[in-house]
């Protein structure tokens, strides 16, 4: 009788101990489940992500460039800026559009050593807008830094003479033989943007020159021009201008 009594009480326990195995293998399955379902729900959150918030969205991380200067040759415009490090080239970008949502021409520079490039080609008597930018490679993925703040310049007009070849004259070298004359500002610009920094240039040197004591008041209101004037040559679209004193 306690012989019974022992098999039935072993019998039991084996039951019992495939009861917590079931138990525990149904666990690690559940807990298998969960994290495939987490994964699941991780990989789709990244995937709306990179769609919504692509890579460009980090473009900020890449050196932004300005273009230094632009000058204008016949139907030939030429775009300088200063060299970037960490990058693998330059994207220049024209238009005949301001805000660059039509009529739009966008060129790649695959040297970051590069400082320069002449585009022809271009329409006469046309005005253009520039704009620049760096980019970078890598993974089969482009990165690109943000836009420079748009700079213009206006193609020249054909002279008469030019088309019919009747002679040959030389404009535009110096500030005496443009189609129009130097304002007393002194000088030639390359865009009408470069004479409102000119100008905001002027107006600081002066105010400083008025805190520091070096002028007095009735001096800085002679010297220090409110406003200006300006225009651009029919020749080469470069611009100049009148200060206005009070």
């Amino acid at each position: 009788m306690v012989r019974e009594i022992q098999i039935r009480s072993a019998l039991t326990e084996l039951k019992l101990i495939n009861v917590f195995k079931k138990r525990e293998i149904l666990n690690n399955q559940t807990e298998v489940i969960k994290m495939k379902k987490i994964t699941s729900i991780l990989l789709s959150i990244i995937m709306i992500y990179s769609v919504c918030f692509p890579i460009t969205a980090f473009a900020a991380a890449l050196p932004t460039v300005g273009i230094s200067s632009l000058s204008v040759k016949k139907n030939t415009v030429t775009v300088k800026w200063k060299k970037k490090s960490k990058i693998m080239g330059y994207q220049i970008q024209y238009s005949t559009d301001s805000k660059f949502k039509k009529n739009k021409k966008s060129i790649k520079i695959k040297k970051a050593k590069t400082t320069s490039k002449k585009i022809s080609n271009l329409k006469e008597s046309k005005k253009y807008y520039f704009r620049i930018r760096t980019y970078k490679s890598s993974n089969k993925k482009t990165r690109y830094s943000k836009w420079s703040k748009v700079k213009s310049i206006k193609t020249p007009k054909e002279s008469k003479c030019t088309k019919d070849n009747i002679q040959k004259e030389t404009h535009c070298t110096n500030n005496n033989n443009h189609s129009i004359k130097c304002g007393n500002m002194g000088k030639w610009f390359t865009s009408k943007s470069d004479i409102d920094d000119y100008w905001e240039e002027v107006v600081q040197t002066y105010s400083k020159q008025y805190e520091n004591g070096e002028i007095t008041w009735e001096t800085y209101c002679k010297k220090s021009p409110y406003g200006y004037e300006c225009w651009s040559c029919s020749y080469c679209g470069k611009w100049t201008g009148n200060f206005k004193y009070g």
